[in-house]
């Protein structure tokens, strides 16, 4: 697939089309004013922005350029000018997968627990396990689109960054250079139970950060009902 760098306003705008054409069709396609309002929304945006409609429009022309937005065909009765993304006519990219590319150009760098959980709102996403095979599919895909970044201090759960934007703030090691591999049995050998601790930590920060992005989606969904943002 021929990717060409996105801007920060394009990757937002991209977005926000991707997550209303899976998470709220009956306001799919999107006028420029709808848009605005998505990108700018408070929930589910990081960081909340502020664009004024002609910023949207320039990368809305932006994207039409690079074929990734197209106009809709104009509906019977209305004069509205409205946008839909051509996600599926330049990827091979699944509902899944673009629900978590989506949700990485609106969020940011997430770990795999808080990609699973936000992502769901899109799509149904059945287990950690699928979620991380899907973006496994996103980081060994030719270019990648999906990169694993260094742990932060503190945390045993790494975050996955998606590259169609400027590039990662700092990537794992493993996306510069060969990750060095240690059998189960030497690891045991050296420190008994080590490894398996570290993993059954993750899984669990990860779990909790699907309950915690739950709870958040239920507390933003009354303010979000009945909006057309």
């Amino acid at each position: 697939m021929d990717v060409t760098t996105l801007q920060d306003t394009e990757l937002r705008v991209l977005g926000v089309l991707i997550e209303k054409s899976l998470s709220q069709p009956a306001y799919y396609p999107m006028t420029v004013n709808a848009i605005t309002a998505a990108a700018n929304q408070k929930n589910n945006r990081d960081p909340v922005t502020d664009y004024a409609e002609g910023e949207i429009s320039d990368a809305l022309s932006s994207l039409r350029k690079k074929q990734w937005v197209t106009q809709a065909e104009p509906e019977r009765n209305s004069r509205s000018i409205k946008f839909r993304h051509c996600v599926e006519d330049r990827t091979d990219w699944n509902a899944a997968q673009r629900a978590i590319m989506g949700e990485l150009m609106l969020r940011g760098p997430q770990t795999l627990g808080e990609l699973r959980g936000r992502a769901s709102r899109m799509t149904h996403l059945e287990s950690l396990d699928y979620t991380r095979d899907l973006l496994r599919e996103l980081e060994t895909c030719d270019p990648p689109l999906v990169v694993e970044m260094e742990r932060e201090p503190g945390k045993s759960a790494r975050r996955f960054c998606q590259l169609l934007g400027d590039g990662p703030p700092v990537v794992a090691a493993a996306a510069s250079s060969p990750r060095t591999t240690v059998s189960t049995d030497s690891a045991a050998s050296v420190q008994p139970g080590a490894e398996s601790l570290a993993t059954r930590v993750s899984r669990l920060e990860d779990e909790v950060a699907v309950l915690k992005a739950a709870i958040a989606e239920l507390r933003s969904a009354g303010s979000a009902n009945g909006q057309t943002d």
